[in-house]
């Protein structure tokens, strides 16, 4: 950056200062120097930047900042903080990250969501309920529910692993007594769901009943369980199946193009974080 003098440029500020229409004239050639590197009679360049400081905003690739602080793509979005990576228009966009402030009026938002591109978001942080959606694949080390614990009180908290395996499996169970020694469970509304998602969501299941003190059979014949057994007999039963989804067969990184979990890969690419690997 070429050296440049801008005289009379204010460099002396006081709490509740106002300042002339001048010295903040002065005040923006001075920052679309440094962020330009044009000069104070440049007037080939438009700046990302305006100040708008009637209003006390500023903005990035906005003339309007919705915010205090607005960072938008080439046009206002009417977010409270947006931050954009590489060309972007409504149609077609490499990627951004946005944090609302508030929208729609009396409408209150506090989230912050991550985009890439035509796939669409990522993730989305909700702060109003303190939810974050991965709408994506997500990997991880380890992992728990944390919480505060039930009993102990004070600063105790109580956390489970979650559970793992080598297949994208479900697990559906539940109670039922036997009337006139049969019982039929509907998977589907066992699970407050509408009829015909079970099938639609799973396959290859296995299945397994029991009843302390005695003899039951059952048979599975598609989102229908079927028990027979003594008259009043009480059973536990379980159905555990695997997820056959269109997200699971046509989007999900971790999963082949069949749907099933992919369980040994070798990583292509630099991951930020990983180690390097020992000479």
């Amino acid at each position: 950056m070429a050296q440049q003098t801008f005289s009379g440029v204010p460099g002396d500020f006081s709490a509740g200062q106002v300042l002339t229409a001048a010295d903040m004239d002065k005040l923006r050639d001075f920052l679309l120097y440094l962020i330009k590197d044009g000069d104070e009679t440049d007037t080939g360049e438009v700046s990302p930047l305006i100040l708008d400081l009637g209003n006390d905003r500023v903005g990035i690739n906005t003339a309007t900042p919705y915010e205090t602080f607005d960072m938008a793509a080439a046009g206002n979005l009417g977010v409270g903080l947006e931050l954009t990576f590489g060309t972007h228009s409504n149609s077609d966009y490499i990627g951004y990250i946005n944090f609302h402030g508030y929208q729609g009026g009396a409408t209150q938002y506090r989230d912050l969501g991550i985009y890439n591109g035509r796939q669409g978001r990522m993730a989305h942080f909700d702060g109003s309920t303190l939810a974050v959606t991965i709408d994506g694949a997500l990997s991880k080390g380890s992992g728990t529910f944390d919480i505060v614990h039930p009993t102990k009180g004070g600063d105790w908290r109580l956390r489970h692993s979650f559970i793992e395996g080598p297949q994208a499996d479900l697990i559906y169970r539940g109670t039922v007594t036997l009337s006139g020694g049969t019982a039929t469970i509907d998977l589907d509304e066992a699970s407050n769901m509408t009829a015909g998602t079970w099938e639609a969501l799973c396959r290859d299941p296995w299945t397994m009943v029991a009843s302390s003190g005695n003899a039951v059979e059952w048979v599975l014949d598609g989102s229908t369980l079927t028990i027979t057994g003594p008259a009043g007999a009480v059973c536990n039963w379980m159905v555990i199946a695997e997820r056959q989804d269109d997200h699971i067969r046509d989007d999900s990184p971790i999963a082949d193009d069949d749907g099933h979990l992919i369980v040994e890969y070798e990583r292509v690419e630099k991951v930020y974080g990983t180690p390097e690997p020992s000479a």
